[in-house]
């Protein structure tokens, strides 16, 4: 049987090492999500022979219930059987999430009766950097308006990027979130849920490689912030975003969306920005599409079958 267990902060490395070497690029994939949301989706971590996995348990939603593919340079079918073996003894399949198209492709290889499946909510949606950033083109108009709309009525506004932890910023990008929190009229269980993963990744800032950025007015009010983290290299994901009352109105979001992926491409070298799933909700959905995503990348589940 594989040894699971939750994963802690002093996995962070680990984990950065097997999505490094392994060029993973999505959300899930994403060592400071793993961390921050073990709870929410009761994530689990084992190694063995050199792989990693990695296994959910997401309350019977689709494509987040199951086990993640195995990473590792060994026998791939080997370690797909050993997985499978560990939860044949607990009396469950092998249900595969996450999953990418070339690690469906590898699996139709060796289980060509596997059927695969994707749900819309669970894609992510990818831009480059240099989109961003930029904002150029006709169909990018919109938003460069609201980001610009945001600089002329809040003129001298500034913004601080971080690398390591900073108490004051820190500080200030929990009350950006207590204020979003408090603007929502309908409060969602999942809102709670990423309010507390706020808290944490501020308590924990160094232990998780976390970057972020936070705009000031010339008052010197907090207005909006971001934290993204690395996936691997080139790749930034988008963790929190969040900006509130009458600096969201007027183009909050966008303000920081453009200048935190301007310092992730010129200070960093993110070539790659994930801006995560739309988790099904419309608004999210159109929040996401507004910026024309370069990619929309799909991650399949399945349920393994090699019946003959």
């Amino acid at each position: 049987m594989l040894e699971w267990r939750t994963p802690g902060t002093g996995d962070i490395r680990l984990l950065e090492r097997y999505m490094s070497d392994h060029k993973m690029v999505t959300s899930d994939s994403t060592p400071a999500n793993i961390y921050l949301l073990r709870e929410k989706y009761n994530i689990r971590i084992a190694e063995k022979d050199g792989f990693l996995f990695r296994k959910y348990s997401g309350k019977g939603i689709p494509g987040r219930d199951g086990v993640t593919f195995p990473l590792g340079d060994g026998d791939v079918k080997l370690a797909l059987e050993t997985v499978r073996d560990d939860r044949a003894q607990k009396g469950k399949p092998l249900d595969l999430i996450y999953l990418t198209k070339d690690q469906c492709d590898r699996i139709k290889e060796i289980y060509p009766h596997t059927e695969f499946h994707t749900d819309r909510g669970n894609t992510d949606y990818l831009y480059t950097a240099q989109h961003l950033s930029s904002l150029s083109g006709r169909e990018n108009h919109k938003k460069k308006n609201r980001s610009n709309r945001f600089a002329k009525l809040f003129p001298d506004c500034s913004i601080v990027f971080i690398r390591e932890y900073d108490q004051k910023a820190c500080s200030d990008m929990v009350a950006i979130e207590d204020k979003w929190f408090e603007d929502q009229e309908e409060r969602i269980d999942s809102a709670f849920v990423e309010r507390e993963e706020i808290y944490e990744a501020c308590r924990i800032w160094n232990d998780l490689g976390l970057t972020g950025a936070v705009v000031y007015t010339k008052e010197g009010t907090a207005a909006a912030m971001s934290i993204a983290a690395p996936i691997s290299e080139g790749y930034y994901d988008i963790l929190f975003e969040k900006s509130y009352g009458e600096y969201a109105r007027d183009g909050g979001f966008a303000y920081i969306n453009r200048s935190f992926a301007t310092f992730l491409m010129d200070e960093l070298g993110a070539k790659w920005i994930n801006r995560e799933e739309d988790i099904g909700l419309e608004g999210l959905r159109r929040a996401k599409m507004g910026y024309n995503p370069d990619l929309l990348m799909d991650k399949y589940h399945c349920e393994v079958n090699d019946d003959q």
